[in-house]
């Protein structure tokens, strides 16, 4: 008998706009982009000494600054994935790299099995491209850009699950209620830079009825950006208004509170009805036998476009109200499904080698 291997099982939701990883306790998500070094070169001076918001790579001879410090260090940024779709399975790596480096051991030759969400417009090609991109043993080293500690990390990824990141979700409420039998449903993963929406049927998924929509979050938040600049005749950043939507409708700017409450009802249902005529126009292409059971609202955008597109599930027919299904973490519910499902594939390893 083989001694037993134990595996480092960790869900990754690579999305438009943060990457989000999953493992045991421990969630953390990061923006999607990596970026050059500042060729200034010095560290950075901030009170925040996480590694997750000051996170370097060094691989195969380069050096990465990922997530937030790309973002606000570097001049060179590159966005991971980008009209709905993983842009470079190299960069990709690089970025999940990265996110297991802070979650692994120094020194340690570790086995991990990975589940990664990977936006729907990507190809099946271009899933099979990263998923092997990324099976087998890696060295590196990341660094904490604040305060210059770094780690060795040798580790080797065994299986890597490569999917449509609302699968994710799926997987996750299908566990979660204990349902044992795969069931007809559509996932609406509402993100920042893009929709994307998944079609199952009979537990597979139905390529010709997924897709996705640039119709989302950042669609609001440039609409009211606009309204407030004119109002105020401050500049105001869509990616900062988008986080303060998620506390609701009272934005302060320049020590005045505004609420905006009428302009996002009226912004967020003509977005939400976008939506909804994507959709439509999706699941027509469903198998005439197809009996959707859930629609099931997923991804950071549900705090601020959830409920109006639950609205239009149900007033145009769709789904009854408790049919429309949103986990208990909207935001992270993608890469806990894929830790599940990687824990699925760890489970049968295991049983192979008694």
């Amino acid at each position: 008998m083989r001694s037993k291997t134990t595996f480092k099982c960790v869900g990754i939701d690579l999305g438009t706009s943060t990457i989000k990883t999953s493992f045991e306790s421990t969630r953390y998500r990061f923006p999607s982009v990596i970026g050059e070094p500042n060729p200034a070169g010095f560290v950075s001076v901030t009170r925040d000494k996480s590694w997750v918001n000051n996170l370097v790579i060094e691989i195969d001879g380069e050096e990465w600054y990922v997530g937030s410090l790309a973002n606000t260090q570097s001049v060179l940024k590159i966005p991971l994935a980008r009209e709905g779709k993983v842009k470079s399975a190299r960069e990709a790596k690089i970025a999940i790299l990265s996110a297991l480096g802070i979650i692994a051991g120094e020194g340690k030759k570790e086995q991990f099995i990975i589940g990664t969400g990977v936006p729907v417009a990507t190809s099946s090609r271009e899933m099979k491209e990263l998923g092997k991109a990324i099976i087998g043993r890696h060295s590196f080293t990341i660094k904490n850009d604040a305060t210059g500690e770094k780690k060795k990390i040798k580790l080797n990824i065994v299986a890597g699950q490569v999917l449509p990141e609302p699968y994710g979700c799926y997987y996750y409420v299908l566990k979660s209620q204990g349902i044992k039998k795969a069931f007809d449903s559509v996932i609406i993963d509402i993100g920042f830079g893009t929709t994307d929406i998944l079609s199952i049927h009979r537990g597979a998924i139905v390529r010709p009825a997924s897709g996705s929509t640039s119709e989302a979050v950042d669609t609001i938040a440039e609409k009211i950006a606009a309204f407030l600049e004119e109002k105020t005749g401050h500049i105001i950043k869509p990616e900062t208004l988008a986080v303060a939507l998620e506390r609701g409708t009272k934005i302060s700017i320049g020590g005045v509170t505004y609420d905006i409450k009428n302009q996002l009802d009226a912004v967020g249902k003509f977005v939400a009805e976008s939506i909804i005529d994507t959709l439509d126009r999706l699941i027509r292409n469903l198998p005439p036998q197809a009996s959707v059971k859930y629609y099931i609202l997923t991804g950071g955008g549900v705090y601020i476009l959830g409920k109006y597109v639950k609205s239009f599930l149900i007033e145009k027919g769709y789904a009854s109200r408790d049919k429309v299904l949103i986990p208990d973490d909207p935001v992270m519910a993608n890469a806990i499904g894929f830790e599940l499902v990687a824990q699925h594939y760890a489970k049968k390893l295991s049983e192979q080698v008694r």
